[in-house]
């Protein structure tokens, strides 16, 4: 009669356990200097209102922010799950016409050559120059911002999987054409796994501002998101809130740098 097979004991796995081990302990100190370094800045903030005695209406008070926090939660989540959706689906929109780009520009120098400078010079306009040409064509919804965040995030997205795809090695895509592969799977297996650190790089410089220009997109066309509830909390003097929208998208912004950061470790070991 056959047995079952026991489940294999980690312990006995030197290399996994002692992975799974260091990476433990690398968590637990990143949480711990987070909250040492959020604990030392909400005393410092605390300590600057108390010593210059900063009037409520020029500076809140952190629990004045931690109270606009708590009590108008469901103001501000509406508003940053606005902003996150118009930023990640730019981001997303961005990547994907980053890498067709890209590939597009790898394998045609002459395109290259015709229109890469064009898109970076598309890309150095103002966005406050080019915001009413883009509410006329989306209008004053979430299109808007979603627009903004791929003009934004396209250019780094692209330049980076332009280098990457541009660094697999020459003999490795000789070796591709010598075994009769298509210029498909030559891209598939050779060239996208080599840009693959670079894709990420350029993922993690398009999310650190990638939020903020949702807010910018917000800001210009009056969407609900975080930019429009700033805007209007600051104009009402509602500085609590204000500031407790600025807490929100800076805490958005580096939580999707880490999320980043956190896939690129996964699918590039």
């Amino acid at each position: 009669m056959a047995r079952a097979v026991a489940e294999p004991d980690a312990r006995l796995l030197p290399g996994r356990y002692a992975e799974a081990q260091e990476r433990l302990a690398a968590l637990r100190r990143a949480i711990v200097f987070a909250v040492l370094l959020m604990g030392t800045l909400l005393l410092v903030w605390a300590g600057i209102i108390a010593a210059l005695d900063v009037p409520h209406y020029m500076a809140p008070s952190p629990q004045a922010v931690w109270g606009a926090l708590t009590g108008e939660w469901a103001v501000l989540s509406k508003a940053l799950g606005f902003t996150l959706r118009s930023t990640l689906a730019g981001m997303a929109l961005a990547l994907v016409l980053a890498l067709v780009l890209a590939a597009l520009f790898t394998f045609s120098d002459l395109l290259s050559r015709a229109f890469l400078p064009l898109i970076v010079i598309l890309r150095t306009a103002p966005i406050l120059a080019i915001a009413p040409l883009l509410i006329m064509i989306f209008g004053r919804g979430q299109a808007t911002s979603v627009a903004v965040v791929v003009m934004v995030s396209v250019v780094p997205l692209m330049v980076n999987a332009a280098r990457g795809f541009r660094s697999a090695p020459a003999n490795v895509v000789e070796l591709m054409h010598v075994c009769g592969a298509s210029w498909w799977q030559t891209f598939q297996k050779v060239r996208l796994p080599f840009a693959a650190p670079y894709v990420f790089t350029g993922i993690r410089m398009a999310a650190a501002g990638a939020v903020l220009s949702a807010m910018l997109a917000e800001w210009l066309s009056g969407a609900p998101g975080l930019g429009t509830l700033i805007l209007e909390a600051s104009s009402f003097r509602r500085l609590p809130l204000m500031w407790a929208g600025v807490v929100i998208s800076m805490a958005a912004s580096v939580s999707l740098y880490v999320v980043t950061v956190q896939l690129e470790r996964k699918m590039t070991r």
